[in-house]
C-alpha cells in the first residue's frame, strides 16, 4: 500500500511538472500582429505577473487591452491577477472573456474552475473541470486535486514557479 502511494504521488509530481510547462506557452504568447505598444504592455503585465507584483500586473494588461490587445491570453492572466488580489467576481468575468474568445483554452476552463471553488461554488468549478478533462487531462488531473482538497491555490503554478 505504501509503495502504491509513493507512486501515484511520483505520478501527481510528473503530471504537475508537465502540465506547468505545457501552461506556460499558452498564457505567455501573444498573437502575432499584435501592435508594438500593447505587446509592450502585455510583456510589462508578464514581467509583474511572474514576480507576483498582481496589481501592477493589473495595469499592465488593462493598458494592453486599451491599446487594441483583445485575445485570451491577455483576459485570463488578468484574471488570474485579479483572483490573487481577491477580486474573484471580477475575475471569473475577464475568464469568461477568455472562454468566449476561445472556447478551448484550457487555462482559462482551469482557473475559473479555480475561482469559483474559491467563491465555494463547487458545481461550477467541477462544470469546468469537465469541460477541461475533454482538452488538457494532465492540467484536469492538478484542478481534480484542487478541488477534491477545497483549495484552490493547490497546484496552482502559472509557469512552473
Amino acid at each position: 500500500m505504501a509503495k502504491l502511494r509513493t507512486q501515484a504521488l511520483i505520478l501527481t509530481i510528473l503530471v504537475v511538472a508537465i502540465a506547468g510547462s505545457a501552461r506556460a506557452a499558452d498564457v505567455t504568447d501573444p498573437p502575432e500582429g499584435l501592435n508594438t505598444e500593447a505587446l509592450r504592455a502585455f510583456r510589462a503585465g508578464l514581467a509583474l505577473h511572474k514576480d507576483k507584483h498582481y496589481p501592477a500586473a493589473i495595469k499592465e494588461y488593462e493598458r494592453a487591452i486599451a491599446l487594441g490587445g483583445r485575445f485570451p491570453e491577455v483576459f485570463n492572466n488578468l484574471a488570474y491577477c485579479y483572483r490573487k488580489t481577491g477580486q474573484l467576481d471580477r475575475s471569473i468575468e475577464l475568464y469568461k472573456t477568455a472562454i468566449a474568445l476561445r472556447p478551448t483554452f484550457p487555462q482559462a476552463h482551469d482557473y475559473v474552475a479555480r475561482a469559483y471553488l474559491a467563491k465555494g461554488d463547487h458545481t461550477l468549478a467541477l462544470r469546468h473541470y469537465e469541460i477541461l478533462r475533454r482538452l488538457d487531462a494532465r492540467l484536469a488531473h492538478c484542478l481534480h486535486e484542487a478541488i477534491r482538497r477545497g483549495d484552490p491555490d493547490y497546484n496552482d503554478m502559472p509557469w512552473g514557479t
